[in-house]
């Protein structure tokens, strides 16, 4: 039980340091939200994502990158994931294609979008409707 609790308390730091290295942007649909970024480009930065955060304020999101990949293979989880989401399917001009809202903490349900898109935004549980968000409103990308 012991390995457990090293092994956790490790991959903690290293969380915690390689959260650093992620590089913030700011991120706006005009009229309705601006949000912190950090982008997730990697396979090992996308691998992470959110796991193990406890907590986030309300402006803050993470982005993962597929703008180089086939998204048809793409699903993500909650696996480790202590606090609800909200996952937005983007395309890459920046126009919200699909969402999936509230998505469960701790779920190993596979979560994916069949539309097409480049990025994926995950923001607070409910900030979707929270910030009147709808299908095809813009982020501006630049």
């Amino acid at each position: 039980m012991k390995y457990y609790k090293y092994l956790f308390l490790m991959l903690s730091i290293l969380g915690a340091l390689f959260a650093k290295d992620l590089k913030a942007q700011e991120l706006c649909v005009k009229g309705k939200v601006c949000y912190e970024v950090r982008v997730a480009k990697t396979n090992k930065e996308k691998a992470k994502g959110l796991m193990f955060v406890k907590q986030m304020d309300k402006n803050k999101a993470m982005m993962f990158d597929f703008s180089k990949q086939d998204t048809r293979y793409v699903a993500l989880w909650m696996k480790n994931t202590y606090i609800p989401l909200d996952m937005i399917f983007i395309d890459c001009a920046g126009k919200i294609v699909d969402v999936k809202e509230n998505a469960t903490p701790l779920s190993l349900e596979s979560i994916r979008s069949f539309k097409k898109y480049c990025y994926i935004l995950e923001v607070n549980g409910g900030e979707f409707e929270v910030r009147g968000l709808e299908i095809g409103d813009k982020f501006d990308m630049n």
